[in-house]
């Protein structure tokens, strides 16, 4: 008889299957946040962003109120202020002042400019293991950029909102997160792999497994004694012995 081609899958074994291992993901799920709480704590160094805001005003057009063209022109012109903040004009200047040892591009890689909903104020972030000096850099970058501004794109002035101030708590790497998001990969994956296990056993193990599989009637249901069950696991290890002493005899 041959075997159907569909797979049946019942539902009741398959949870009963994975009761029977759920040690296997309790233990994965363990490694996991164990794992990624001892990398995000002592192999990552902790991160720190510093952040100033400024305003730029353009006199010509405050004169006839902001409309939408306004904030369309500023959103635009975001990435023009973008480059000339993170440009070498700025970075080599805060370089120069503060003694930095870095190089232009090093600097420009710590700042990040955004336009806080679509607004004419810039915010300029500045990330830095050590927390002073993200915000001694954030204000100096702001300081370079307004007379950049001013003077490249012809702008009325670059007022300040607020200036950066020394950040307390990191911003990354976020550690509740980053164990959360890895345990919970971890745990989808060894169910994942359980649920690939059990497909995968195709055993006859039960009478219901014999009638689906092989279209026969069970009669009955044979216990095997405590001394098969033995000379099987002899059996077994003997087994296992002599294919390891092959390898061993293979090897010299």
């Amino acid at each position: 008889m041959e075997r159907p081609n569909t797979i049946e899958i019942s539902m009741p074994e398959l949870l009963r299957f994975i009761r029977r291992k759920l040690w296997v993901v309790i233990a994965v799920a363990l490694i996991c946040f164990v794992g990624c709480a001892l990398v995000c704590r002592f192999a990552l160094t902790p991160q720190y962003t510093a952040s100033t805001r400024i305003y730029v005003l353009n006199r010509s057009s405050e004169s006839a109120g902001i409309d939408y063209s306004d904030f369309q022109a500023a959103n635009q012109l975001r990435k023009d202020y973008e480059v000339l903040i993170t440009g070498k004009n700025v970075t080599s200047e805060v370089i120069q002042e503060l003694g930095l040892h870095m190089t232009d591009a090093g600097l420009a890689n710590k700042i990040t400019v955004s336009s806080p909903n679509d607004t004419r104020v810039l915010q300029i972030n500045v990330t830095d293991e050590n927390p002073k000096m993200a915000a001694l850099i954030a204000n100096k970058v702001r300081e370079a950029a307004q007379r950049q501004i001013v003077e490249i794109m012809a702008i009325d002035a670059v007022n300040l909102v607020y200036e950066a101030s020394v950040p307390t708590v990191p911003s990354s790497p976020h550690v509740t997160r980053n164990v959360v998001i890895v345990t919970a990969f971890g745990t989808l994956i060894s169910l994942v792999v359980l649920v690939a296990f059990f497909l995968a056993d195709d055993r006859i193990k039960t009478e219901e497994d014999v009638e689906r599989y092989l279209n026969l009637s069970a009669i009955g249901v044979i216990p095997m004694s405590e001394t098969l069950q033995k000379r099987a696991a002899h059996a077994t290890s003997k087994r296992r012995s002599k294919n390891s002493n092959r390898q061993k005899q293979d090897r010299r």
